[in-house]
């Protein structure tokens, strides 16, 4: 998920030795005309990003059919061939929630215990896809200014996630980083179970890449950012020997982590000492194992922040750890 995307970029690994300069002149920017134009006008429209009339507002959900309208179908079954068909919507929302809009984190990002960046994460007002209401999340990336003599990120990922099913609609990805610029959009249409994947990428030593794909995704997928917003509204397990499973989206593709409870412990975290649930998570692609030296830290309070997130590389290891609660 998020972890692995971050913690593959390229800076992580160069933060051993200092880079020749490099000019990223010459690399092009890319805009959201650039992908979204080759989106057929259907397509668009059904992910629009508008205005909501009512934040507060909770869009009703369609009424189950009740046994005497089943009755009464059936019976006029033979005057048509074709029944109506009644569409629930998905609806997964708990109360309370541990969040809500306004709300901003922090967080380092150290390797081999050094902090080389800042990750910061906001929920944003809230916006409207189709018929549906949705969380603009948003998170940016960037390295520390000594450190951008080894490598610099000025990157951007936002998410629009569903208000009341807790699933991905659309992500988007603003890399601007010494080595490359990339832009991605991705949309999911949670209904057919499909994914489509814009890619553009312009590398200083790879040159100019663009991609476009489409794939079968699982019901309620994530995308990288909100799965991490995903970890404190699911239902995790709380003892040994409990796991949990989370289809999400990495690059397009399908995946699944299998989030295992550990055990509780206090650590340091956004300037005191925290209570905290501790988890594994195990990255499936596939059904094929790709890793699963991540670790997770939850506090177990009514706010269930993200702690700390933890993965060990080949050389050393990477975290995700929450400075400060803006």
């Amino acid at each position: 998920m998020m972890l692995k995307f971050i913690a593959r970029r390229r800076w992580v690994l160069y933060a051993c030795a200092v880079l020749s300069a490099c000019s990223t002149s010459s690399l092009r920017k890319f805009d959201e005309g650039d992908l979204g134009k080759e989106i057929s006008p259907d397509v668009a429209t059904q992910f629009e990003i508008k205005e909501i009339d009512d934040p507060s507002a909770t869009p009703s959900p369609a009424p189950a059919p009740s046994a005497s309208k089943e009755k009464a179908k059936r019976k006029n079954k033979a005057k048509s061939l074709v029944e109506p068909v009644v569409k629930v919507p998905m609806i997964r929302r708990i109360e309370p929630m541990p969040f809500q809009v306004g709300e901003c984190l922090s967080y380092d990002l150290r390797y081999l215990g050094v902090t080389a960046a800042t990750f910061q994460t906001e929920i944003l007002p809230l916006k409207q896809i189709g018929d549906r209401k949705v969380y603009p999340l948003r998170a940016k990336a960037k390295t520390l200014s000594f450190f951008e003599l080894v490598y610099r990120v000025n990157d951007t990922i936002e998410s629009f996630w569903d208000f009341d099913g807790f699933f991905s609609h659309r992500f988007t990805m603003n890399l601007d980083e010494s080595k490359q610029t990339r832009k991605v959009i991705e949309l999911y249409d949670q209904e057919k179970n499909k994914s489509m994947y814009w890619n553009r990428v312009d590398h200083v030593e790879k040159g100019f890449k663009e991609q476009k794909e489409n794939y079968t995704i699982k019901p309620f997928s994530q995308d990288p950012l909100s799965a991490l917003f995903f970890l404190r509204v699911a239902p995790l397990p709380d003892a040994p020997g409990g796991e949990y499973r989370m289809p999400f989206v990495m690059d397009g593709k399908p995946w699944e982590s299998v989030i295992r409870y550990l055990r509780t412990e206090t650590i340091y975290a956004g300037g005191k000492n925290r209570d905290a649930r501790v988890y594994e998570l195990a990255n499936y692609e596939q059904g094929e194992l790709k890793n699963r030296d991540n670790t997770v830290w939850i506090s177990v309070d009514e706010h269930r922040y993200l702690l700390r997130v933890e993965t060990k590389l080949k050389v050393g290891s990477f975290a995700v750890a929450l400075d400060k609660i803006l």
